[in-house]
């Protein structure tokens, strides 16, 4: 959810009741049910160990319970990190338009303007998608993990 107005009716709720019950949360996404996840980690693991019985590795693993996309997702964060620094060259050229006897046309200093807000604009955009999908890969694999290591205690 975008914004956090989802939360007010269940704080009401608590209020008025002094207590919340598990009916009155919201469902769990499916890409972060524990059950799936550890499963998919477990049977990649118990794969990988059969492939590689000398040198299983956890990485390759999580990579093929979680999929990819991370790393696709480190190309936004390069962009990112593109527009932060192209952003202050942009206003550095910007600042040659108010020298004095500038030969830069308005137009350009317009432009250039323009560029410096659309390349702040587009960073943090850039930016707040990147956290946020890299925020639900690290839970992804922090309930794998869990849920794995849930298991195997108590098999012990």
């Amino acid at each position: 959810r975008f914004f956090h107005s989802w939360v007010t009716p269940l704080l009401k709720k608590t209020h008025k009741n002094g207590v919340l019950h598990l009916n009155d949360l919201y469902d769990l996404p499916a890409h972060l049910h524990s059950t799936e996840l550890t499963d998919k980690l477990e049977k990649n693991w118990f794969d990988e160990v059969k492939r590689c019985s000398n040198n299983p590795s956890l990485i390759r693993v999580t990579l093929r319970t979680v999929g990819w996309k991370p790393v696709a997702y480190g190309i936004l964060a390069f962009l990112n990190g593109l527009l932060q620094i192209i952003q202050p060259l942009i206003v550095t050229v910007l600042m040659r338009f108010f020298e004095p006897c500038s030969s830069m046309p308005s137009w350009q200093a317009w432009l250039l303007a323009l560029a410096t807000i659309v390349a702040a604009l587009s960073s943090s955009l850039i930016n707040n998608e990147y956290i946020y999908k890299i925020d639900i890969y690290a839970m992804q694999i922090f309930i794998a993990y869990t849920g794995l290591i849930y298991r195997k205690v108590s098999k012990i």
